[in-house]
């Protein structure tokens, strides 16, 4: 969205001879201005001219709607069209459904001539926009739909055609629950089952074989621990998404898992390390045809708040592109400094990365962290990192190629496992979690579990044998155990 706009709705002009005043209504974006003076007695010519005070403003705000990936015919880019508010509609809530006149209008070859260009522009002029009842519950913080402002002595008649004005057909379909009594009923059964970590984690790309520790580990980062502030110490907020690595040979299905994810994920954007740039990971900033002005247009990180970004082919990133990522992952938000735009947006999104070892191929020779190979500032601000690895085994390839061989024969996910939760209800029951639950450490116990098991993580690394010590874990571990242990409770 733009920034608002003040658009002229009708102009005020004055004589600069006989001070008559006229106002013009302003059609179609032009202003007729009066040649000569409307007053018989002086009928001077180009003496008009315009009061910019006295005329009249409307506000105007200038939107992109795009479409939505999963709705593009095979082979072509996204379509996006500009949308036109005006007056009330200005600022309202994010539109979930718009009600519009599609329209167009010419483009002068040069603003100050006449001649047009045999192309017209395209844009859609807004009459209604609906939005979710219970994003706008959120919002405006009221429980009914629109706070009305009833006068003292209006009578009961009022009231009652404001309730029946609350039924009509246009606000009808505004109100929707975003889940149903069956639905919740569903969910609640589901969160009792003893096995259900087991039991999501195998509904979690039931089409890939084994990695079941790979499914749990991205179970969790799908629920997100808690989102902190604490207002008392003053400190500041503290993140709750949990961000995963994984690194291995190549040919483990790596990708499917992260173009799985990506399918499952309320929001979120999939993108590749080397088609991907340091700009269009964070904001780029871009000239607005109409206004002439600079304006900000958000990058993947961005788009992606609130959702997983899945970062494919991580370790053929330049050293650029990924030192942008240092803020988004333990900030969550991305700084930008560039063209007299000087701000700070919100990225608070978890990301799911998925590199290849140094030499493709993982050496048993070389350290883990030699064959990684990734700056330590950005392997510590990873919860979890995964290996990957392709070992000779006859009897898991076997199963494996059994696995595979069946799924190309008949297209059915349910080949390996009988017993799955389906994507949608896996996805619907993802939301309902977060939305709902906010786990938090309840009591010493979990604290003091959490606190020992840091304290053996830091021992890990200390070897009598020789005289320096190697750090295992920093306190970022420590919040990334509290991290999953909230995502788990959560589940």
């Amino acid at each position: 969205t733009s920034p608002i706009l003040p658009e002229m709705s009708a102009a005020f002009f004055r004589c600069s001879i006989c001070d008559s005043c006229v106002e013009v209504e302003v059609d179609r974006g032009k202003i007729d201005e009066p040649h000569r003076c409307r007053r018989r007695e002086c009928n001077s010519t180009n003496t008009m001219t315009l009061i910019h005070n006295r005329s009249s403003f409307k506000d105007r705000q200038v939107c992109r709607l795009q479409e939505t990936p999963d709705n593009i015919p095979d082979g072509q880019t996204p379509h996006s069209v500009s949308v036109c508010l005006y007056d009330d509609l200005v600022d309202s809530a994010r539109p979930v459904e718009l009600t519009a006149i599609y329209r167009s209008t010419p483009i002068r070859v040069h603003p100050r001539k006449r001649t047009i260009k045999a192309l017209f522009k395209t844009y859609l002029d807004v009459v209604h926009i609906a939005r979710d009842q219970s994003r706008l519950n959120s919002l405006s913080g009221h429980d009914d739909y629109l706070s009305y402002d009833l006068n003292a002595e209006n009578d009961d008649v009022n009231i009652v055609n404001l309730e029946d004005d609350m039924n009509t057909s246009s606000n009808r379909h505004e109100i929707r629950p975003e889940f149903t009594e069956e639905e919740i009923q569903c969910f609640e059964n589901l969160a009792k089952r003893p096995d259900l970590y087991n039991y999501l984690a195998q509904s979690l790309a039931p089409s890939i074989y084994g990695l079941d520790d790979i499914k749990k580990g991205i179970l969790l980062q799908l629920f997100g621990g808690t989102r902190k502030k604490f207002t008392k110490s003053g400190s500041p907020q503290y993140r709750g998404d949990v961000n995963v690595l994984l690194v291995g040979d190549p040919g483990t299905a790596k990708s499917q898992m992260l173009q799985y994810v990506h399918k499952i994920a309320p929001r979120g954007v999939y993108t590749s390390g080397k088609g991907s740039s340091a700009v269009g990971l964070t904001a780029y900033v871009t000239r607005d045809p109409d206004t002439k002005q600079m304006v900000l247009e958000s990058g993947a990180l961005v788009l992606s708040d609130d959702g997983v970004c899945c970062i494919d082919e991580f370790d053929k990133m330049s050293d650029g592109t990924r030192a942008i990522l240092h803020e988004v992952m333990e900030q969550q938000t991305v700084s930008v400094a560039k063209a007299g735009i000087i701000t700070t947006l919100n990225a608070r999104t978890s990301v799911l990365a998925s590199a290849n070892p140094v030499d493709s191929k993982y050496n048993p020779k070389l350290s883990i962290v030699k064959n990684i190979d990734l700056p330590p500032t950005l392997m510590s601000r990873f919860d979890l990192i995964y290996l990957v690895l392709d070992k000779v085994d006859w009897s898991a390839d076997r199963k494996l190629a059994r696995h595979l061989v069946a799924l190309y024969r008949d297209d059915n996910s349910y080949v390996s496992r009988r017993d799955i939760l389906p994507i949608k209800t896996l996805t619907k029951y993802i939301k309902y979690a977060r939305k709902n639950y906010h786990p938090f450490i309840g009591d010493d116990q979990s604290a003091s579990a959490l606190i020992n098991a840091y304290v053996d993580l830091r021992k890990v690394g200390i070897d009598p044998r020789s005289s320096e010590n190697i750090i295992t874990a920093t306190t970022r571990q420590l919040e990334s155990m509290i991290r999953l242990s909230e995502a788990h409770a959560r589940m």
